[in-house]
């Protein structure tokens, strides 16, 4: 049962932070978790810039419907799985307070957003990402994403005009879609086939850790299956303890930047956004190349405003998410964005 957070935001104590240095050269600077999640993340509830078929609500609204709270330790993000809709089903957008330049980034995810089908998660495109303001000229890393049928993890990058990337480093079988990142096309990366990485073989497996580098020359996303030894190092060390990014071994995805794309240039002042929504832009536009979604309905809005048990397991279920920056040459800046700014990403 989805427990409400009021009365613990309102016992929780303040965060604490680690000022020594990491044999890594990071220093932890924010855990986000069950402790403090909703007094550091806020509620998106402007039409969907993506154009989904989705009604974003507020924190109260998602409170009192059992759509966001907590559950088996961890933060619960969910949609509507009740009520036929015929103007967007009910779900929750959450972008945190604090934005942040260059750093390590680690996610305990124990379930993301699926289909109650093995297999069939048509309609939904649920996201873990990062933006900037300014889209696209601050950038955008997409570091879990996809749609409908996808069984593998899609890792983007959105930018500016004049960022063209490699992928030299990445996961054999992980392949660079265009080195150019501008727009809404981005470059994407198709990653290692490994269904692990997302969906419904993600949760059946209990989920994984995602890490996200960002310096001055790449970005580089890994993830960790549960059961993996990376995974339990990184879940046991304390809270504070910064893990060493060159330990990880070979990333899922990287994105190399060079004088093809200065990252300092088009990355900067991001954000951490989980959202899950539906059709709009990409679930709907593809929805009737995806032979198993488009047999279900004519169209992605008829199935997802009429089939709301299909989307029971649309739900995110996070642990915690770390954030470590640089001992070295101070702190990644960070800001505080006015609400005006939510949205602007797309």
């Amino acid at each position: 049962m989805v427990r409400s957070w009021t009365a613990l935001l309102l016992a929780a104590s303040a965060l604490t932070r680690s000022s020594a240095r990491a044999a890594s050269s990071y220093h932890a600077t924010d855990v986000f978790d069950s402790s403090n999640f909703f007094a550091e993340f806020d509620f998106f509830t402007q039409p969907d810039p993506t154009n989904g078929f989705v009604q974003y609500v507020d924190a109260e609204t998602a409170n009192r419907d059992g759509l966001a709270g907590y559950a088996q330790a961890g933060v619960y993000l969910g949609v509507d799985s009740t009520n036929t809709t015929t103007t967007g089903r009910a779900s929750v957008r959450v972008t945190s307070k604090k934005a942040y330049t260059k750093g390590l980034f680690i996610a305990d995810i124990a379930h993301m957003p699926a289909g109650a089908t093995n297999g069939n998660s048509c309609g939904l495109w649920p996201a873990f990402w990062m933006f900037g303001p300014n889209w696209p000229n601050s950038g955008e890393i997409d570091i879990i994403e996809g749609v409908n049928t996808q069984a593998s993890n899609a890792v983007t990058l959105h930018t500016g005009a004049g960022c063209s990337v490699t992928n030299a480093g990445s996961l054999a079988g992980t392949k660079l879609a265009s080195p150019s990142c501008h727009g809404a096309a981005g470059c994407s990366q198709t990653t290692h086939p490994d269904a692990r990485n997302y969906g419904a073989a993600f949760n059946a497996a209990a989920g994984g850790l995602y890490a996200l580098e960002w310096t001055d020359d790449t970005i580089k996303v890994w993830f960790f299956p549960r059961n993996s030894t990376t995974a339990a190092l990184l879940s046991n060390n304390p809270r504070t303890t910064a893990p060493d990014p060159s330990t990880f071994g070979p990333p899922l995805a990287a994105f190399v930047g060079g004088a093809g794309c200065p990252i300092a240039q088009h990355f900067a002042n991001h954000r951490i956004v989980f959202d899950t929504t539906f059709c709009g832009d990409w679930a709907g536009r593809v929805w009737a190349a995806d032979k198993t979604c488009a047999a279900l309905a004519p169209t992605c809005e008829a199935y997802v405003g009429g089939r709301p048990g299909a989307f029971a397991h649309a739900y995110w279920l996070v642990r915690s998410v770390r954030v470590f920056e640089r001992a070295a040459g101070g702190r990644a800046a960070r800001q505080v964005y006015p609400a005006a700014e939510l949205g602007r990403e797309i």
